[in-house]
């Protein structure tokens, strides 16, 4: 086969290529949203803040309602009742009138009762001590949920930002897989060129391309979780900022594990958890003590005998109950109670333990990250001098078409891990933010 055959060959492939580019997105333009947008936007719509405001109103709630146990109970009975009875006729002894055996007596009553625990063991104030830890257990859930969903949607907004810049970086890898080949065609066109040069410039623009459309589908994968994340049924694009790109700045990792193991959500929830099973443990031990309640009534009552006139009644009484044995049914609460503090105990102790290990797994990501921002910076202005080189040592014939791609391959592959470095420290800066409870 001729040189000439072979270059139009070559030629007629260049064009089957260039003559159907990668499939563009179609569809309106994504919307788009900045970063705390995104976290605003989510916060409204996550299931997991959504059930944590739930489980703060509930507590509230039961703190509202533990304090209405101090207050007396009100009841107000109202009745009527028909009185029925049958007989023989007599004759009134006094004024012998005959009164009939058949006899009804329609009454009806109303009434006012109060009752109050006088004396409980202190078993109210123990169980409001519960419901206040539980409140601020909730509370603090609340808050944790708040950062989960906020490191949820960042990591989701990074994924898409870093995809976007992923597919400038392959789309400008077709690009120069492009001229390649039009340069190694026009080389072989010219006779100056060999055929595998153009053969294999063809295959490096088909796998560039290959990588282009792998790169479009990740980025539109990315956008449609952000978009779920935030309440949109589309796809949502991350608006880029430069506070973004700044040099990362050192962090106080001794002042911030200092303040994670004294205010950390996880602790906090922990800590509260365990006050509050102590108060439970606690409340179940006032069965031992005896209860005084005291009960007032005042009942007004009315028949027919005396004309439907009401009469007053009233009524102040005190009691008092112990219960020496209820089938160890109370003791068996006071060891469930016990048991929960203790399980509440080793709780605590490992998310203290939990807590460390994670603060020092991502103070470590940190520092690597930012290492590696600044090696991957390195490298991406080595591998743009290495192509620059190998193009012009291509161009004069002292390189081989390998050698430029491997080039053109290692500054690609510089650029996507200097996306991956910058991004990998932000995603270990939100990952410490989450478990100190605010931003740093």
């Amino acid at each position: 086969m001729t040189a000439l055959h072979s270059a139009r060959r070559l030629a007629l492939g260049a064009f089957l290529v260039f003559a159907f580019p990668v499939a563009a997105q179609q569809g309106a333009a994504p919307m788009q949203v900045t970063l705390a947008d995104a976290i605003q936007r989510a916060g409204g719509v996550s299931p997991q803040v959504v059930s944590a405001q739930g489980q703060l109103r509930s507590a509230e709630l039961g703190v509202r309602t533990q304090y209405w146990q101090y207050i007396p109970q009100l009841t107000f009975p109202v009745g009527a009742a028909l009185n029925l009875s049958s007989g023989k006729s007599r004759l009134d002894p006094v004024t012998g009138e005959l009164i009939s055996g058949n006899v009804t007596d329609p009454s009806y009553s109303l009434g006012a009762r109060a009752s109050l625990t006088i004396f409980d063991g202190f078993r109210r104030s123990h169980d409001m001590g519960a419901a206040r830890a539980q409140e601020t257990a909730a509370d603090v859930g609340l808050l944790n949920a708040k950062m989960q969903t906020t490191l949820s949607v960042t990591n989701a907004f990074f994924d898409a930002l870093a995809a976007g810049e992923v597919l400038a970086v392959n789309e400008a890898a077709v690009g120069r897989a492009e001229q390649q080949l039009r340069v190694a065609t026009a080389r072989l066109q010219s006779g100056a060129g060999q055929r595998t040069d153009s053969l294999t410039a063809l295959v490096q623009l088909g796998q560039a391309r290959q990588q282009l459309l792998s790169a479009q589908a990740s980025l539109a994968t990315s956008e449609a979780s952000l978009g779920r994340l935030i309440g949109s049924d589309g796809r949502v694009s991350p608006l880029d900022d430069p506070t973004f790109y700044q040099q990362p700045v050192l962090l106080d990792t001794a002042g911030v594990r200092q303040e994670a193991i004294l205010s950390a959500p996880a602790i906090r929830t922990a800590e509260a958890n365990l006050i509050a099973a102590k108060a439970r443990l606690r409340s179940q031990k006032t069965g031992y003590w005896p209860t005084i309640n005291l009960t007032a009534s005042s009942d007004w009552t009315a028949s027919k005998q005396n004309d439907y006139t009401l009469e007053p009644r009233r009524r102040l009484g005190i009691s008092l109950n112990f219960s020496p044995w209820t089938s160890l049914q109370r003791e068996t609460g006071i060891e469930n109670a016990a048991i929960s503090v203790d399980n509440q105990i080793a709780t605590l102790a490992d998310q203290r333990l939990q807590l460390q290990s994670q603060l020092t797994q991502q103070y470590a990501a940190l520092g690597n990250a930012r290492e590696a921002i600044e090696v991957a910076g390195i490298s991406v202005q080595a591998s743009d001098e290495n192509v620059r080189v190998t193009e012009q040592r291509y161009r004069l014939g002292v390189a081989t078409i390998f050698e430029l791609m491997q080039a053109q391959e290692q500054k690609t592959q510089a650029e996507v891990n200097e996306i991956q470095a910058r991004f990998s420290y932000i995603r270990a800066k939100a990952q410490i933010e989450a478990l100190v409870g605010r931003a740093l």
